[in-house]
């Protein structure tokens, strides 16, 4: 089955798979270099470069996916997708509490102690999930398989 993006006129080339190789390599390599640093540093700056170099990962694979085994690269690229959108689900908490915050300063309003709680207890919940979904990423099957195919 195609997936909505694939491209149908490109074709698998000795040349195209060299570059594939080194350019996903490449990309994989950032993306374990943020995550390294993301975990020395759970910092807001940090999860920001992880979701960056996930989403590059994640768009360079898909001009690439006539070059590899269909069932290995969907599977870390269904990885990538995950740890992208439960990335994406802690950025959207942290937004939002900054435009709560900022809402507060601005304004000199009081916003309802329980909303915030509740907001930064749901944050907790999700970099939970998040971080314990990279660090079974980074150390585990579905990535070594990849990185066998490059």
């Amino acid at each position: 089955m195609k997936r909505k993006w694939e491209i149908e006129k490109i074709k698998d080339s000795k040349q195209f798979k060299k570059s594939a190789n080194i350019i996903l390599r490449n990309r994989i390599e950032s993306l374990l270099d943020f995550t390294d640093k993301y975990f020395q540093d759970l910092s807001v700056e940090n999860l920001h470069d992880v979701r960056i170099a996930l989403r590059r990962v994640r768009y360079s694979m898909e001009l690439f996916i006539v070059c590899y085994d269909k069932k290995i690269f969907l599977k870390f690229y269904n990885k990538v997708q995950l740890l992208q959108d439960l990335s994406g689900n802690v950025r959207d908490v942290d937004i939002s509490l900054e435009n709560i915050n900022s809402l507060i300063s601005q304004n000199h309003i009081g916003i309802d102690d329980e909303m915030i709680k509740k907001a930064n207890e749901r944050k907790i919940v999700l970099e939970e999930k998040f971080n314990l979904e990279l660090m079974k990423f980074s150390s585990g099957r579905v990535l070594k398989d990849f990185l066998k195919l490059l």
